[in-house]
């Protein structure tokens, strides 16, 4: 079959050959190696809890798996009938079936379970399986509880593929939700509220910016999120029936009592889970300050649903009404009647890291410093953005004078996004081309004078750092059409690194031998395992947000690695590196990150992506190492960068 990949440098969409047969992996792994099936599978509680659950269902006829992932339910539930039973799995994601063959096949259940690749509402019934299940194991959940599609799917299987009363691991689900102040969170949503504190003359939020706005919920670790004030208890918000079909949406009133007084920013909410019909295996994915909440994992977290503006004023020892709603895929809160944003229109959105970074103060100095020195400097024909960077199509706009012109690619925003552009940046000029396209004709005959990036592709906003590099690869495509002494910002990016003690980011990554008695041994390649790899194999460079990533702790000072310089057109580099220690302790990897020099003759003008005190806006990447080092006097390091590919390779030398 045809997969498609996006280039790393060029941005293109390219077609690449994956094998359908059982030996053909392709591409397969790059799809996985950045998911959180590792994570899953390392996830101990949730995996002895969905096997506990499932002993004690009993003896029944016929098992369905929906989502089988690796095929692990199907092989408990297989295991628990004591191997009497039918057993069908479903899984949709042809990478994920493919591995689960070759997991089962391992496993010798390959006759027992049947491996169906399509969707369950698929299924059809003397068609595809015999006959109805009378048992269903199931966990397609995400932190949310409905965002990957449980409840449709839990309608069609027991009106289509399910008896009457067939047992269901899970039972039910309840989420519970919180009202929370915290400035952090409120600067990730209300950019308005931020631009008026701000009052630097910039404007990135027009009137309607909450219909440009990602409203629903947003998963984060909220436990490392600093400055967090709790308003009210716990309260129920809905409960998830898995043994019966759930309504397809629903509508819940609760009163609230509020415990403190403060500004409601934020609802925090998550979700336990009842595996058993008696209550008695569960889990949950509660914050720490809550009692019975599971260790770190990233596969699930809590979510933030953001009030609108700048929050809600509560007093103490009063009481809200909170409508809660959910349709099949996601929840929505409404604190008395005006809690609620207002709902999505535009197809542009605005993710929160992104709402974030456009509100960062600091940043904003920076850029628009580097601008007005930029422009002002001397007198310039043509200023062209690279890059989805709005900050540097707003101040080159408002410091341009004479007859310079400035124009933009903006490759992230032209399908949806030109309404959004037109509200910020009205007279920006937008060139509806790729870089390669350009021509002088584009520019009235004349050269390029000032490139401008932040940079920021809206492609690569969750992607490993250094993914914006493709503004190197784009200038170096522009030669033919810059002018004799061009101006460019950045002019300079600059990896660094830092050796850190990464205990819970680790353990999530690491190989894998048997879950809950079946081995899982061949999937490490496939899903990215980074911890106790075999001699001779390299872990792969992952993107994290390190502060959200449970236990960290710096053990070096930042060290820089690679420098790329933007004057130059774009080449491979490679460095020999000799780091010293600070901390004592264990080193489980290296955390690596891109700084941006802006202007060659203040080194000060920095944009960082980095974790130190951060702002939540971008990830970093992580090289985990195959064992943990007992910190000695120094560590080593090679790294390098392929101009072909856009990758970045980092290895510790032993």
């Amino acid at each position: 079959m045809l997969q498609q990949r996006v280039n790393a440098l060029t941005g293109e969409s390219e077609w690449i050959l994956v094998s359908d047969g059982d030996d053909g992996d392709g591409d397969a792994s790059d799809a996985l190696a950045e998911s959180m099936y590792l994570d899953m599978l390392n996830d101990r509680a949730r995996n002895t809890a969905f096997s506990s659950a499932i002993a004690k269902l009993g003896r029944h006829g016929h098992v369905l798996d929906i989502g089988a992932g690796t095929g692990l339910l199907s092989m408990m539930a297989w295991r628990a009938m004591e191997k009497q039973c039918q057993v069908t799995a479903c899984e949709s994601f042809l990478p994920m079936y493919k591995l689960a063959r070759k997991v089962c096949r391992d496993n010798g259940t390959m006759g027992a379970i049947k491996l169906l690749h399509m969707r369950s509402d698929e299924i059809k019934v003397g068609v595809d399986i015999s006959s109805r299940a009378d048992a269903l194991v199931c966990e397609i959940l995400d932190s949310e509880l409905l965002g990957e599609g449980i409840i449709p799917s839990l309608r069609h299987a027991h009106e289509h593929l399910l008896q009457p009363n067939a047992a269901t691991v899970p039972y039910r689900a309840t989420v519970y939700a919180q009202l929370v102040e915290c400035d952090f969170l409120w600067r990730f949503h209300d950019l308005q509220g931020v631009e008026a504190q701000l009052q630097d003359g910039m404007a990135f939020a027009p009137e309607d910016f909450y219909s440009y706005f990602k409203h629903r919920q947003h998963a984060f670790h909220v436990d490392e999120i600093p400055g967090i004030k709790l308003l009210s208890e716990p309260f129920e918000a809905f409960t998830l029936d898995f043994y019966r079909a759930p309504d397809v949406c629903g509508q819940f009133t609760r009163a609230v009592h509020v415990n403190m007084s403060g500004t409601a920013h934020a609802i925090v909410s998550w979700w336990v889970l009842q595996l058993d019909k008696d209550g008695l295996i569960c889990y949950s994915t509660a914050p720490r300050w809550v009692k019975g909440a599971s260790d770190w994992c990233d596969h699930w977290k809590q979510c933030v649903w953001f009030l609108p503006g700048q929050g809600i004023s509560v007093e103490q020892h009063s009481e809200l009404c909170v409508v809660v709603s959910h349709d099949e895929t996601s929840v929505r809160y409404d604190i008395n009647g005006g809690g609620r944003c207002n709902s999505f229109t535009s197809g542009f959105k605005l993710s929160p890291q992104r709402c974030r970074m456009l509100g960062d103060g600091s940043r904003r100095s920076i850029i628009r410093s580097v601008i007005q020195k930029a422009l002002g400097e001397r007198e310039v024909g043509n200023c062209l953005i690279l890059d989805d960077g709005l900050m540097s199509a707003v101040c080159a706009l408002s410091t341009v004078h004479g007859s310079c012109h400035v124009a933009g690619l903006f490759p992230g925003c032209r399908r949806d996004g030109l309404k959004y552009l037109a509200s910020v940046a009205s007279k920006l000029s937008i060139i509806h081309k790729d870089v390669k396209h350009l021509t002088r004709d584009d520019f009235k005959g004349h050269e390029v004078d000032v490139l401008l990036a932040e940079p920021y592709y809206a492609t690569y906003e969750h992607a490993l750092p250094w993914k914006q590099l493709r503004f190197w690869y784009e200038r170096t495509t522009l030669s033919p059409l810059l002018s004799e002494n061009p101006i460019i910002v950045p002019c300079l990016g600059i990896l660094y690194g830092m050796a850190c003690y990464l205990p819970d980011l680790w353990q999530s990554r690491c190989c894998l031998e048997g879950v809950e008695g079946f081995d899982h041994s061949l999937v490490n390649s496939m899903l990215g395992a980074c911890g106790n790899l075999p001699d001779g194999q390299d872990s792969p460079i992952l993107p994290f947000s390190v502060w959200q990533c449970g236990r960290h702790e710096s053990l070096t000072k930042p060290f820089p690695l690679l420098e790329f310089n933007m004057r130059e057109e774009i080449h491979s580099l490679s460095v020999f590196a000799k780091v010293t220690f600070v901390k004592s302790g264990l080193c489980h990897g290296v955390v690596l990150w891109m700084d941006w020099v802006m202007d060659p003759e203040n080194k000060d003008l920095v944009l960082s992506t980095g974790h130190v005190n951060p702002s939540g806006s971008w990830k970093q990447g992580v090289k985990l190492f195959r064992k943990p080092l007992q910190v000695t006097e120094t560590l080593e390091l090679n790294a390098s960068f392929n101009a072909q590919t856009g990758e970045i390779s980092v290895t510790q030398m032993v």
